[in-house]
């Protein structure tokens, strides 16, 4: 086996670089979510544990990225020796396990944040469906790694008897599955968000922050493209694109998932705009019951540590005599009056 100088080729030094330094900043922004749960004292859930897993494993997509370099990525087949090319093809097995594993639990840090901060039966129901799909996604992309040669050896020895079918088509499709679940999980707040209580302009800043998956699937949609250009016969100069683009997305994944934490940081770095922006979209009256619960008070402040919402719950009948909801948190049930309203910070609950 023998090892290439990775800076030798511009675009593969370019490659590395640019994806150390948003693996980097990713991880900065995993260890800033783990700073605002601490600032608001509020518990690590299943969102935060999948959000490090998915983080673990583009680790290894970055790592796996340089040991292709090494072994004489961008080189034609015919200049690297083939022992080379042979732990490319074992490589690119392990290569699309890490990656399938580290997008789906980037998606479950999505929809564990969404039963987080939602509570309505509608929107889990539907949270969970999404989970479902983005289990079939796993459940089929790691299926395709095993079923796509008979014999399973013929991956890297293509001389063997057997049959492999087509990579390409293969790959691609599979692309189109993530594709499909990244929007599914992107639009679904959407609707329930303009139910809520709250101002427009809250609603829009609501509207960024999950609108920023947006541009993840437009990195699918150009890692989809990439992968129909990869040439099998000649993976090592042609996988260069698929490489560094399966690297970006999940790294970029993990970096949207964590923007929604970050408010309690910014709010602490910047107080007095955090104050203009509480007196702007707060507009309830000081009137009506206060509930002085522990738990409700909890909740109120979790619900505030991630957004300055007036409430994450759409609104009942008002024919409902009261209103239940449970906290992901506290794992309490806590009895509202209906059509709530929560204030500020430090004002309660207010019935409308």
């Amino acid at each position: 086996m023998h090892l290439y100088n990775v800076f030798t080729y511009p675009i593969v030094r370019d490659g590395l670089i640019a994806n150390t330094i948003l693996v980097a900043v990713a991880t900065i922004l995993v260890i800033l979510r783990f700073v605002s749960r601490h600032i608001r004292k509020s518990n690590i859930w299943w969102d935060d544990a999948f959000c490090v897993a998915a983080m673990l494993h583009t680790y290894g997509m970055l790592a796996m990225q340089y040991h292709y370099a090494r072994l004489g990525m961008r080189n034609h087949i015919g200049k690297v020796p083939p022992e080379n090319t042979v732990i490319m093809l074992k490589m690119l097995i392990s290569y699309q396990l890490v990656y399938y594993n580290a997008m789906v639990l980037a998606k479950f840090s999505y929809l564990f944040l969404y039963l987080r901060i939602f509570v309505t039966k509608e929107f889990r129901i539907l949270t969970w469906v999404c989970m479902g799909c983005a289990v079939a996604y796993w459940t089929g992309s790691v299926l395709q790694v095993f079923l796509l040669c008979t014999p399973f050896e013929r991956n890297w020895n293509p001389a063997l008897p057997g049959h492999c079918a087509n990579q390409n088509v293969a790959f691609t499709t599979i692309g189109v599955f993530n594709l499909l679940t990244d929007v599914m999980i992107m639009v679904l707040p959407i609707r329930f968000i303009w139910k809520l209580q709250m101002s427009i302009a809250t609603k829009m800043a609501l509207y960024s922050i999950f609108g920023l998956g947006i541009f993840i699937s437009s990195i699918t949609i150009i890692r989809i493209k990439v992968l129909t250009a990869v040439d099998f016969t000649d993976l090592p100069y042609s996988m260069i694109w698929a490489a560094f683009w399966s690297v970006t997305e999940p790294a970029l994944a993990i970096a949207n998932g964590c923007a929604p934490m970050l408010r309690p940081i910014l709010k602490a770095a910047f107080p007095s705009l955090f104050a203009t922006a509480n007196a702007e979209y707060t507009t309830q009256p000081a009137s009506g019951p206060i509930l002085s619960k522990s738990n409700t008070s909890k909740r109120i402040d979790e619900m505030d540590s991630e957004f300055p919402l007036t409430r994450l719950e759409e609104s009942r009948s008002r024919d409902d005599d009261s209103l239940n909801y449970h906290s992901q948190d506290d794992r309490s049930h806590v009895h509202h009056t209906p059509r709530s309203v929560v204030g500020p910070k430090g004002q309660g609950l207010y019935t409308t």
